[in-house]
């Protein structure tokens, strides 16, 4: 399929710190010393250290994860290049969206998969892709629904406290109306078979995700990692523990804020305490107060050395929160790059001085790739109007009103009547000043009374134009709301399953090949 690539600064939709990252602006540096290139990989796998007793514990718990599983070949040959001393990973993570959500999920995953195979050969040691499961996670309104197109297939069983511990009650009828959404195709019923299998009421939500993401993606050779683990949270007990004690989430925090607010407002809050506490239905916040710690929502409360003891005895029932979860991540991983979005990214510059006290390697930040999907039909619309792929991303009211005056059979501007006034009226001022300063008010009056009256007219001019040119401006609102549907990108909105109906996992091939993570481009592919 043919591709357009846009520069991110192009499209007017990403921020500040992540086109600084991009482009290796040295303020964003001091925040994010490794640049999302070769070089960056490289320096970051010279620097990586991994204690051999980790990677047995992590080599240990991914394989019990994966168990349930029919393994697909390609897994267990990731799982068994893990246990390799000299072994590196790259890794993106999500919450546990429905049906694997928006398009932007896939594209992070399969931005993974071709790092660490372009990885591998530039390092020429095994590189592994890993998809980080958020299944601590505790806001459901963000994880209960898919939109199939243009359906909103919503599942309401979802409850309180970590998602990946809900049980899928309900969730059969969701199913079937995803399946009903996709419709037909050629590769529908491997698609139905696919959801109907993973999605099951007796599964937890994590255990269905991973059912799914395996089914989709085992062929590259994923690892699917859930956080929510005994054995890898006894790993992290020393820096929870240090965070309760010394709360460096919080001051390291504070520091980079401080830096950043040169330039850029903070993403992320860190509060006194970046842990939650996990109990049935519950992640909640534990608070600090005079002589004890309170988990919010009725919660139990701890003196401090209490608090230890819980941690020490029953690590899984604590939780890091936005900006201890990337040192988790790190600390249980050999892992030398991460595939974010913008919204990632930004939060991630927070981090360097919370990883450098904890002494927790900073990997690579790669900004997961954006794409949009153009039918050939809208691209020869759009061409036709005389517009290149470039104006897509420019303000739809304004572009409109340009074609409406370049295409109009007469003259919307009124510059050089404008000029004419002006000029008309600084003689006329010139004369009254020298003839009676008391004038100048009124000529004043008079001269801004005749400009407003050429602004009505130059409004009702356009006004005319867009009639006359209705056709071509309605042609330009259909294309531009097949490409931002509700104003946002299509990757933030739409599902992957239609595509998989009538493509197979084919088309996750073909996206692979568009989807570049070391190249900082917009990705716009024409359908035919």
């Amino acid at each position: 399929m043919p591709v357009e690539r846009i520069a991110y600064a192009d499209t007017g939709r990403f921020a500040a710190p992540v086109l600084d990252h991009l482009s290796g602006d040295p303020f964003v540096r001091q925040f994010l010393e490794l640049p999302p290139d070769a070089s960056g990989l490289r320096q970051a796998a010279a620097a990586r250290t991994f204690d051999p007793g980790f990677r047995t514990i992590l080599c240990n718990a991914l394989e019990a994860q994966h168990s349930p599983l029919a393994l697909h070949s390609e897994v267990r040959a990731s799982l068994r290049k893990l246990r390799d001393p000299r072994c590196l990973t790259v890794t993106t993570g999500h919450q546990l969206c429905l049906f694997t959500g928006p398009l932007y999920v896939p594209f992070k995953i399969l931005n993974t998969i071709r790092l660490a195979r372009e990885a591998e050969v530039l390092l020429g040691r095994p590189v592994v892709p890993v998809f980080w499961m958020a299944s601590e996670d505790h806001d459901a309104a963000e994880i209960d629904h898919a939109v199939i197109n243009g359906r909103t297939i919503r599942w309401n069983g979802a409850g309180g406290g970590a998602v990946g511990r809900m049980k899928l009650r309900g969730i059969t009828a969701q199913v079937e109306e995803a399946i009903e959404a996709f419709g037909p195709g050629a590769e529908a019923d491997m698609v139905a078979q696919a959801l109907r299998e993973a999605y099951r009421e007796d599964r937890t939500l994590a255990e269905a995700t991973r059912h799914f993401i395996h089914a989709l993606f085992g062929q590259y050779g994923l690892v699917i990692l859930d956080g929510d683990d005994p054995a890898l949270k006894r790993l992290f007990g020393p820096i929870m523990v240090e965070e309760l004690v010394n709360q460096v989430g919080a001051r390291t925090v504070a520091y980079a804020n401080e830096k950043m607010r040169e330039r850029y407002a903070p993403q992320a809050h860190a509060r006194e305490i970046n842990l939650f506490h996990l109990r049935n239905g519950y992640r909640a916040r534990i608070v600090p107060q005079e002589d004890h710690y309170q988990v919010l929502e009725d919660g139990p409360r701890w003196t401090l050395d209490e608090l230890l003891a819980q941690v020490e005895a029953r690590p899984r029932d604590f939780s890091p929160n936005v900006v201890l979860r990337p040192v988790y991540q790190e600390h249980i991983l050999p892992n030398i790059a991460y595939v974010g979005g913008g919204g990632e990214l930004a939060y991630w510059i927070q981090l360097r001085w919370l990883f450098q006290s904890l002494r927790v390697p900073m990997p690579v930040l790669f900004l997961r790739t954006s794409a949009a999907m153009l039918s050939a039909k809208h691209e020869r619309q759009w061409n036709g109007i005389g517009l290149t792929t470039k104006d897509l991303f420019s303000d739809l009211t304004a572009l409109q009103a340009q074609v409406a005056k370049r295409d109009a059979p007469f003259r919307t501007d009124l510059g050089v009547e404008r000029a004419t006034i002006e000029g008309a009226y600084r003689d006329v001022l010139a004369t009254a000043s020298r003839a009676d300063a008391s004038l100048v008010g009124a000529v004043e009056a008079r001269r801004a009374q005749a400009l407003r009256g050429l602004d009505r007219l130059e409004k009702g001019l356009l006004r005319a134009a867009k009639r006359d040119q209705a056709v071509a401006l309605g042609r330009m609102a259909a294309i531009h709301t097949a490409l931002f549907p509700g104003g946002g990108l299509q990757e933030r909105r739409d599902n992957i399953l239609p595509q998989l109906a009538a493509e197979g996992l084919a088309a996750l091939d073909n996206w692979m090949g568009t989807l570049d993570p070391l190249d900082p481009t917009f990705a716009v592919v024409v359908e035919p």
